[in-house]
């Protein structure tokens, strides 16, 4: 089972998901719509800037036109927004995580890469790139990198103290819950395309040793998952009065002495 199907079935087992919870896949394509119809998750929608591969047809499943970086969708209109290696190719991955955040109801489900010291070092080494090059090539110069340009994309990676960050300054009247996970997965397909012969090599090594690296230190592997469930509790130096969102005067009160402040 792939490290996507496994964040799935972990969320579902843990009852944070539903089957039969508003879907929308963000950056979409058909791994998405397998991902969730082995699950038979009934509402889903997928969306992209452009066809995946010039693929529309997701049935039973819908597809629509959107901007991750700009969804022309209201605030929590779906329960959850989930993308799968579709970060990277924004412009700015920070916004692409806001507005995932900002049209779920309940959370966001993200699979991207990690900053990790093991993908740093191999990108020393030139094991692998900094920016994502193979998809051009593959698509014949003509897309697959940022906003699906033909124009290579920086592979962004995430820490979990970003993803936190990130989160908490564009929701700060709220606490959320983070749930993190870690894989591994050799890009041999991408590294034989090369004609370094040390990076084909190393592809196949790295096939049988890096999985029992990652065993020990997980953190290290270069696939990140983390699901975020917004909107938890309420921040204590908050109130709600009439359905609107107010300081909690009395909170400031009972921490703060104000009069002892001088310009």
């Amino acid at each position: 089972m792939n490290f996507y199907k496994k964040l799935i079935r972990n969320i579902l087992n843990r009852k944070i998901i539903s089957v039969k919870d508003k879907i929308l896949i963000v950056a979409g394509g058909q791994k998405d719509m397998n991902a969730f119809l082995s699950f038979g998750f009934e509402n889903v929608t997928i969306s992209n800037l452009d066809p995946h591969k010039g693929f529309v047809n997701y049935e039973p499943y819908d597809w629509i036109r959107q901007d991750l970086e700009n969804l022309s969708i209201e605030d929590e209109e779906y329960d959850w927004v989930f993308v799968h290696a579709g970060l990277h190719h924004c412009a700015s991955p920070h916004i692409g995580l806001c507005e995932m955040l900002r049209v779920a109801r309940k959370g966001v489900g993200v699979i991207e890469s990690r900053d990790s010291l093991f993908n740093w070092l191999t990108n020393k080494l030139g094991l692998t790139t900094t920016y994502e090059i193979e998809p051009c090539i593959l698509s014949g110069g003509k897309s697959g990198g940022l906003r699906n340009s033909h124009i290579p994309n920086y592979i962004y990676k995430w820490t979990e103290n970003e993803v936190k960050k990130t989160t908490n300054s564009y929701l700060p009247h709220h606490k959320h819950k983070f749930h993190f996970y870690y894989d591994l997965k050799v890009p041999i397909q991408r590294l034989s395309m090369s004609k370094n012969l040390l990076k084909k090599i190393a592809a196949q090594i790295g096939a049988m040793v890096l999985p029992v690296f990652v065993l020990l230190f997980k953190k290290q592997g270069n696939l990140f998952g983390f699901v975020i469930l917004k909107n938890i509790e309420l921040q204590p130096w908050l109130t709600l009065k009439n359905g609107d969102i107010h300081f909690n005067m009395n909170y400031g009160h009972e921490k703060y002495n104000h009069k002892r402040y001088k310009e």
